[in-house]
């Protein structure tokens, strides 16, 4: 087996298991604070930022105009696929938790979700 996180990786095998729990014997001595430091630092302060910014609302500030769009059922229809995929994609993607644990930025599906969410929710208040 090979356990990666971030740019780092390292080759190991099974040396027991019991009641769900098992060890792993790595072939090379490996630097445990390399492994224990967080990865992915920029990444996460980009996704804070976001996070920050659909808490707050910020993007909402200066919208477009959307007389009429309320109105429009293929807006709605579409919003509700682009909806449906991003809860495919997402679920999809948080089923792999090594994928998860390297690329913090899948948050981001969850975070185009919501805004979605926000979007539909003002076009039917409209």
């Amino acid at each position: 087996m090979v356990l990666r996180r971030g740019s780092l990786q390292a080759a190991g095998h099974i040396a027991w298991k019991v009641e769900g729990k098992a060890g792993i014997a790595f072939l090379t001595k490996l630097n445990i604070a390399d492994w224990l430091s967080r990865q992915g630092r920029a990444h996460q302060e980009q996704v804070d930022e976001i996070v920050s910014d659909v808490r707050s609302d910020r993007q909402s500030r200066g919208a477009p105009d959307t007389t009429g769009i309320a109105s429009d059922p293929s807006i709605d229809a579409e919003l509700q696929a682009l909806r449906a995929d991003l809860v495919t994609l997402g679920n999809g993607l948080a089923g792999d938790a090594i994928l998860v644990a390297t690329h913090p930025e899948v948050q981001i599906i969850d975070i185009a979700l919501q805004r979605v969410d926000r979007i539909i929710g003002r076009l039917r208040n409209t």
